[in-house]
């Protein structure tokens, strides 16, 4: 590497620091003197608080949320519930931000203690995770991807391997079963992502207007969620590294080849966000280049689109006024997730040394 493509890379990581910081100082001041963020009445929107704030060293700002949480959610037989959980999408998800950032707080009613709930939302069957809670408390049919990576970030946080495993098998189980692949890569043209909880299947059949939740056409110029890749790629790392299996790194390779390889239209949109994650451990991890560059990519488009105030608007969603319009539950949900995206990347970009 020349002087000159070191002193840019340098560059391009203190420029993600910045961006970590602009997002750490915005939502900082968005917290309430509870220790609750914007308008708690819009529902479980923050559960990611506690993780980020970890991540950047506000632990006071971290264990403010955590406090507000046990005080208004946490209910008496270890559930998260009650008026101010007004959303029953993504219900295990949430909780499994929760509990890593409980855990890395040492707040330990909150991330052991809401294990078990968490547990009974995994499908013996397949490995995955009910994705919502319907409106009579039972779980819904799908089971996604995401949804499935998610708990398992929480089992690896406490120490779960057994479960962490299950999903593991889960998101080999989905990939092997998709059928649509490019000759030319082998990979998913296009991925279904969904798995039916009676069907123990994907679900290919849906109506056209919902097919975000269901497929990413990987060459498609739409909103689609992007976010799959990444994030099996980002839980299979960290499971590696928990317990070094080839398997694991070799499967979280080609969920990350599946992201790498979509159009580049899908940086027009806000789901790309989670590639990084997957690309920045894999670069950790094997030191390859391809990934190395790819997590310098994903750190530029993160400063790109942040507003000069700190927070990401929507991207992608038309833009404009419905941009700027968007609610500060949207807002304060973006940051939260997207500064720890910045600082995973920064992490991985910053394990191995940049040569002089």
């Amino acid at each position: 590497m020349t002087l000159t493509a070191s002193i840019a890379r340098r560059a391009r990581i203190d420029a993600f620091k910045a961006a970590r910081r602009r997002a750490t100082d915005w939502l900082l001041s968005r917290q309430n003197a509870d220790g609750s963020l914007g308008n708690a009445a819009d529902g479980f929107f923050f559960y990611r608080a506690p993780w980020t704030f970890a991540l950047v060293g506000e632990t006071g700002a971290a264990s403010a949320v955590c406090g507000w949480f046990r005080r208004n959610l946490l209910m008496p037989d270890g559930r998260l519930d009650g008026p101010f959980r007004v959303v029953n999408d993504a219900w295990a998800y949430r909780d499994s931000a929760l509990i890593v950032g409980a855990q890395m707080l040492g707040q330990y009613d909150l991330s052991y203690g809401l294990m078990p709930e968490l547990l009974r939302w995994q499908d013996p069957a397949s490995g995955a995770f009910a994705n919502d809670r319907l409106p009579d408390g039972s779980m819904g049919d799908d089971q996604s991807i995401p949804y499935a990576a998610g708990p398992g970030f929480a089992a690896l946080a406490t120490g779960d391997l057994a479960t962490a495993r299950r999903v593991a098998g889960f998101l080999r189980r989905i990939w092997d079963a998709q059928s649509d692949l490019d000759p030319a890569t082998g990979l998913p043209a296009r991925f279904f992502y969904d798995w039916s909880r009676a069907r123990q299947a994907p679900t290919t059949q849906f109506r056209d207007e919902d097919a975000f939740w269901y497929v990413v056409d990987n060459q498609a110029d739409r909103n689609q969620r992007w976010t799959i890749g990444g994030i099996a790629a980002g839980f299979l790392c960290r499971l590696y590294l928990a317990e070094p299996r080839p398997e694991y790194l070799d499967l979280a390779g080609r969920y990350q080849a599946f992201s790498m390889a979509a159009t580049p239209a899908q940086f027009k949109y806000g789901p790309v966000c989670k590639s990084g994650w997957g690309s920045s451990l894999l670069y950790e991890i094997t030191g390859e280049p391809a990934y190395e560059a790819w997590t310098y990519r994903m750190g530029d488009w993160f400063v790109t689109h942040q507003d000069p105030a700190g927070f990401w608007p929507p991207i992608g969603t038309g833009g404009g006024a419905e941009a700027s319009n968007a609610p500060l539950s949207t807002l304060i949900h973006n940051a939260l997730e997207f500064t720890m995206h910045v600082d995973t990347i920064i992490a991985g970009l910053t394990s191995r040394p940049i040569p002089e």
